[in-house]
């Protein structure tokens, strides 16, 4: 008995970011169902429901797919440095796409704060060995009295719930950039 809630709320869980996807074709089917039957038609349900959500996962699938290879300005960089082809890189455009989405709704922000924490801090390992010869995990008092403290903190701790906002993330690339 107790199986039942868990399985319901690992599939509510696991469509949230989904949710208003999902929501959007309910409404659709139900309308068109409701339509066609106000009408006089009778309407074949399960078919139309099969009908939108492959529509929908096509149309979805392109839409996500083809957001993300659009060119990304980034305003700060680009205009201060004023480099040719800054952002024309899809791993960039992908990251941007994702900033952009985490600041319009709450879906996914945790995947992509542990994401972002992650690559951060590949790239501090990596100046901490490119400047010192320190791997992090050989000699983490040696780590910690070269490197910054901010950055030593970025660490060895959990990562901020807010690293997606470009204040916090500006504040820890501004810091590794000077270090």
């Amino acid at each position: 008995m107790s199986s039942q809630p868990r399985f319901t709320r690992s599939v509510v869980a696991a469509l949230r970011p989904w949710r208003r996807r999902v929501v959007a074709i309910v409404i659709v089917w139900a309308v068109i169902a409701l339509f066609t039957g106000l009408i006089g038609l009778r309407p074949d349900v399960p078919r139309l429901a099969v009908v939108l959500v492959t529509t929908g996962a096509l149309i979805w699938f392109a839409v996500d797919h083809i957001a993300s290879q659009q060119l990304v300005v980034w305003p700060l960089t680009d205009t201060e440095l004023s480099a040719g082809n800054r952002g024309n890189d899809y791993h960039v455009m992908g990251l941007a796409t994702r900033l952009e989405g985490a600041n319009a709704r709450p879906e996914g922000r945790a995947e992509l704060v542990h994401h972002l924490h992650t690559r951060l801090s590949e790239i501090i390992r990596e100046r901490l060995f490119a400047k010192h010869g320190i791997v992090i995990e050989e000699e983490p008092r040696w780590a910690e009295g070269v490197m910054p403290r901010e950055l030593w903190d970025f660490l060895v701790t959990l990562p901020p719930p807010d690293l997606y906002r470009p204040d916090r993330l500006d504040q820890i690339l501004r810091r590794i950039e000077q270090w």
